[in-house]
């Protein structure tokens, strides 16, 4: 149960291209009870998680948050194999958008507020940063937290001249055990904004704190996790996020019990389409079906019903374009070559000689045995 006369904390789960569903949901909590993260005196994340964290800490507006993410997923859609394209560069995106969005004191408001949850390459330990030294150190904590191995790449980035990767690894809901922490997460299970699930299933796991439960829906929300669905598809996850957000507020009294109003119904939220695009679907949005998106503030709707019409009207050059996007990867990495493959041989040292002082102590073992066996009693030996 929530105590707003105490101190709360609020916690991101990690979840890739699912954060979507933070956008409905955290536009539900700003439009009808803003407090709960206003005047919360902690705003952890992981991965995804930690983005939004910081959207919410830093009070940026949501609709540049959705136009990112959209925009992400839809470069990610266009390559053959998705994300895992060699020509598609993920953390390379999230940083460009971390130091496009970004005030030039983020760090400074963000400190002792906002926490990102890193996990340490050298030991796996889970790191919780609070405390930024620059913008470029707070640019620096999160794109570490979304780092995830081999899906994003080989050698892990670097905050403060340590490697960390994906702090969903070690912990994907930082406080989660604390008594009054507000737990948000895109997967059903027991958090308290949450899907609830459509068929009885009680069986769950727990990965990283995280209470997922086992069902198809859940399945398919693993699966956007790391392979982005159609627009219209995650525009469903964004009024999800949101519809889940106002359940929550009203069974804890927040507000009103009252039904979800719904906004503007129809094409009020982008230009409308035209009459051969209408008859060809049905309705007035040849791209999207305006239901999807009926719950959500208008400045979002836009931003969804915009990207929906880009993504339908795309035309793929998958050729040219990811052999320049490629070159510009391979391009932009050089300059970190020889410190990356240092720290690689240095990674393989440390492994090698772990490898080596286990081989030794399995010797030892394996000798013991031996000298035991001439200091048996005499009747034994015979």
């Amino acid at each position: 149960m929530l105590h707003l006369h105490k101190e709360w904390s609020v916690s991101f789960a990690g979840c890739g291209f699912m954060g979507i569903y933070y956008v409905g949901a955290v536009s539900c909590v700003l439009e009808r009870f803003p407090a709960l993260l206003r005047d919360a005196s902690a705003v952890c994340g992981a991965s995804a998680g930690a983005l939004m964290a910081a959207v919410v800490t830093l009070g940026l507006p949501l609709e540049r948050c959705c136009a990112d993410l959209m925009r992400v997923a839809q470069r990610a859609r266009s390559r053959r194999l998705g994300p895992l394209h060699p020509a598609f560069d993920l953390l390379r995106e999230v940083r460009d958008s971390l130091r496009l969005r970004l005030p030039e004191d983020a760090h400074v408001r963000a400190s002792g507020r906002l926490c990102v949850s890193l996990t340490r390459v050298s030991d796996g330990k889970n790191v919780l940063v609070s405390e930024f030294g620059s913008r470029e150190e707070l640019v620096q904590a999160l794109v570490c937290s979304c780092f995830v191995p081999l899906y994003c790449g080989v050698i892990p980035p670097t905050y403060r001249g340590v490697h960390y990767v994906d702090g969903a690894i070690s912990d994907n809901l930082p406080r989660c055990h604390r008594s009054n922490t507000v737990t948000f997460s895109p997967y059903a299970g027991e958090n308290d904004v949450c899907p609830r699930p459509r068929s009885l299933w009680f069986h769950q796991v727990r990965f990283s704190n995280v209470s997922i439960q086992l069902n198809s829906e859940n399945l398919y929300r693993v699966t956007s996790t790391f392979f982005p669905p159609e627009p219209e598809a995650i525009a469903g996850i964004c009024q999800s996020g949101y519809l889940d957000a106002l359940r929550f507020l009203q069974e804890h009294g927040l507000i009103s019990s009252d039904g979800p109003g719904s906004t503007v119904a129809g094409a009020a939220c982008c230009e409308r389409a035209t009459r051969g695009e209408a008859e060809q679907r049905g309705t007035e949005h040849a791209w999207l079906n305006p239901q999807v998106i009926a719950q959500l503030p208008a400045n979002v709707q836009k931003v969804l019903c915009e990207a929906c019409r880009e993504a339908q009207g795309l035309v793929s050059s998958r050729g040219s374009s990811s052999s320049r996007s490629l070159a510009q990867r391979l391009t932009g990495w050089i300059p970190d070559v020889p410190k990356d493959v240092s720290w690689l041989y240095g990674m393989l040292q440390h492994v090698y000689k772990a490898w080596q002082d286990e081989d030794e102590d399995e010797d030892e073992d394996s000798e013991k045995p031996l000298r035991r066996c001439t200091s048996l009693p005499l009747g034994l030996n015979l």
